[in-house]
């Protein structure tokens, strides 16, 4: 019963496995500090924050101009 829930994971992990082994896709080391996703999942400084928001291309519009 739980194979039939669970088999679309096994052949999407076996799927990526075969790209990353082939060299089609790659997953190339990014630091802390450049992980934009920490801005959903952490509380960070101002600077941190500011440097993520940016490198979206956001901009805080609350700020005076």
């Amino acid at each position: 019963m739980q194979h039939n829930r669970t088999k679309h994971i096994e052949v999407d992990k076996h799927f990526i496995k075969e790209k990353l082994d082939s060299g089609m896709i790659c997953t190339p080391y990014v630091s802390t500090q450049n992980q934009l996703a920490d801005i959903l999942t952490k509380g960070l400084k101002c600077t941190n924050f500011e440097r993520i928001i940016s490198k979206m291309g956001m901009e805080n519009t609350y700020s005076p101009a």
